[in-house]
């Protein structure tokens, strides 16, 4: 009998096996999580990574940072919502929804996620040094859909794009007092082919008006 979905700081349900393959290194500034979702609109990796424009400061951003990764991830239960808020994400950052409306993927809200392709920022340690922290790279994608014994990392040459309905554990984490989410890694459990037909035009989708 399977458990409820849902999301706690660093949490491991379900695929738990599979959950700890994808655990980083904990950064205490921030708060991960890992859940099971729907994917929609995936481009996680530098082959159909999202390049930015200049149509607003968003896509800007994202061209200046050369690209950026990104999907629109759907719960698949409320208590995942409760979960992320009782974490620190903030509802409602510089006034926009974080949870949105979306389509019957899961439960039918989501939030997107993204990282930036070259993200690399200098911090100060306790002694004054100057410390770079690399916060960008594709995000790690493994493949799980032979099961944990089989399971190796996703290639964009051999399997392919990700498409719309795909099931996945998708790491991420927050930062900026929760203001900001990270996608970290996705690990696909259940692929659903891509159609080019599925995404249609797309660019309204990925508008990038919102808070990354």
């Amino acid at each position: 009998m399977s458990k409820t979905p849902k999301c706690v700081p660093i949490v491991y349900y379900q695929h738990s096996a599979a959950l700890k393959q994808l655990k980083q290194k904990e950064d205490p500034t921030m708060t991960k999580f890992a859940m099971e979702m729907i994917l929609e609109y995936p481009k996680v990796f530098e082959e159909n990574r999202d390049m930015g424009g200049d149509q607003n400061n968003a896509a800007k951003k994202a061209a200046k940072h050369d690209g950026q990764y990104v999907v629109n991830a759907y719960f698949t239960s409320e208590e995942q919502i409760q979960e992320l808020l009782e974490g620190g994400m903030d509802p409602m950052p510089m006034g926009n929804k974080r949870v949105k409306e979306g389509n019957s993927f899961g439960i039918g809200k989501y939030v997107k996620l993204t990282r930036m392709h070259d993200h690399k920022m200098t911090f100060t340690d306790k002694k004054g040094n100057p410390t770079e922290v690399d916060f960008g790279g594709a995000p790690k994608v493994v493949n799980l859909t032979d099961g944990m014994e089989n399971k190796r990392w996703w290639s964009f040459e051999e399997d392919g794009a990700i498409g719309n309905g795909s099931a996945a554990i998708v790491q991420f984490e927050t930062y900026s007092n929760g203001a900001g989410l990270r996608l970290c890694a996705v690990g696909v459990t259940d692929h659903v082919a891509y159609e080019a037909s599925s995404g249609g035009a797309g660019d309204d989708i990925f508008s990038m008006d919102e808070v990354a």
